[in-house]
Parts: structure tokens; sequence; C-alpha cells
């Protein structure tokens, strides 16, 4: 008797189990037996040539099957499509299955008012980003590195004047001493230059410096980029998991 009671409960338990598997499983088990069951009937290739900037776009056929490519082998017969791509409109298009034939649909869609908007909004954020950002930091740089350029100018002009006043008291020749106050005189004005032009340019690229702070900030307190939603209007219809436990497959109907 307590054998019989164990056995029973295991396959109580077994039953339960079972009656517990998802929904959704099972309706995925149904999906393939009926994707499978196409091979048997006559069939025709389908494709979909669809017009859209970002390559990327949805199919939903009879309401009852989704693509998420443009090739794809149907059963022999007539066919209601949805298409939709992220910016678009969600277009309707009609087209028929002949037994071992391809069908080729061209489908031009066309942008949604909204995703209108966002890139003329997008454009606007561009352009005032350009202005506040990269044309200040670039002004910014080229005027830090021409700073540069004069700082190390300066130095290597100083040292060569240097050399050369250790020249002009070593030397016992007139002629030398000749041509090193000539070339300490050249030099030295150059120095002079690039010494003043260094501390012009400085002042400038702190104010430039000042100035890019400045903008960035105003920047960041006026705008911000818009953001497009691209969601799906078949998600709320379909629905596709994996994990470390199995998988399930959801219709929504």
């Amino acid at each position: 008797m307590f054998f019989l009671s164990y056995f029973y409960k295991s396959m109580l338990g077994v039953i339960i189990k079972f009656c517990s598997v998802p929904v959704t499983l099972m309706m995925l088990m149904l999906a393939i037996t009926q994707r499978s069951s196409v091979y048997g009937q006559d069939q025709g290739v389908v494709k979909f040539l669809v017009d859209v900037d970002n390559g990327y776009f949805e199919i939903e056929i009879n309401d009852t099957m989704l693509l998420k490519r443009y090739k794809d082998t149907l059963p022999v017969g007539a066919y209601e499509a949805k298409i939709w791509s992220p910016g678009y409109v969600v277009t309707p298009v009609s087209f028929v299955i002949e037994k071992g034939k391809t069908t080729e649909l061209y489908v031009e869609m066309a942008k949604n008012n909204d995703f209108i908007a966002y890139e003329e909004n997008y454009q606007v954020y561009r352009n005032q980003f350009h202005k506040n950002y990269t044309a200040p930091l670039t002004l910014t740089l080229l005027s830090a590195l021409t700073t540069g350029g004069f700082m190390v100018r300066s130095y290597a002009l100083k040292k060569s004047i240097t050399n050369d006043i250790g020249l002009y008291y070593l030397t016992p020749l007139t002629s030398e001493i000749d041509q090193i106050n000539m070339r300490i005189a050249a030099n030295n004005k150059k120095y002079n230059f690039n010494r003043t032009a260094f501390y012009v340019n400085g002042g400038l690229t702190l104010a430039f410096l000042g100035g890019t702070i400045w903008s960035i900030r105003h920047f960041n307190q006026n705008y911000t980029e818009p953001v497009f939603f691209k969601e799906s209007p078949f998600k709320e219809k379909y629905s596709f998991q994996i994990n470390p436990f199995g998988c399930s497959f959801a219709l929504h109907i």
C-alpha cells in the first residue's frame, strides 16, 4: 500500500509539473509545428525590398507571423502584411505567393511626423553643439598651440644668443667677433618678437578658454539632445525570450 501511495503521489506531481508549463512555451511548439507543416504544401518565395534609411524593418503577415528579414518561404496564397521601421509610418501591403516562384515586393516607406520633427530638432541641436562646443574648443586649442610654438621658439633663440655671447668672449679674431655681433643682434630681434607674441597670444588663449567654458555652460543649460523612441507597434503581440532554463514564445491576440 505504501508503494502504491508513493507511486500515485509521484504521478500526480508529474501531472502538476506538466500542467504548469508556460502557455507561451506550448504556443512556441505549436508555432514550430505549424511552421514545419508548410514544407508539405505548395510554396513560393517572397522578397521584401523595403526603402528605409536605417536598413531595419519588421513585417507582420496575416496578424500571425512576424518577420525581421527581407526574404522567406511561404505557402501558396494571398497575404496581407504590415511593414514598420523606426521613424516610418506602418505601411500595409498585399501580395500573392505562387508555387515555385519568387515574388518581389518593393515598399516605399514614408517618415512619420514625429521622426521628421526629431530630425529637424536634432539638426538644430548639432548646429548649436558645433557653435558652442566644437568651434570654441578648436579656436582655443589652435591658440594654445600657437602660444606653445612662440614659447619654444623664444627658448631656442635665447639659448642661441647665450651660446654666441660665450663665443664672443672666447674668440680672439676680430672677423668672428663681427659675425657673432651680427648674429646676436638678429637673434635678439627675433627673440623679442617671439617673446612678445608669446605673452600676447597667451593672453588671447586665456580669453578663449574663458569664453569656451562660458559657451559650454550656456549650451548645457539651454540645449538637450533630442531623443526618438523606436518602439515597435508589434511588440505587444509577440515576445520571444531565451534564458538558462529554456525559451518561450508568446502571441497576444
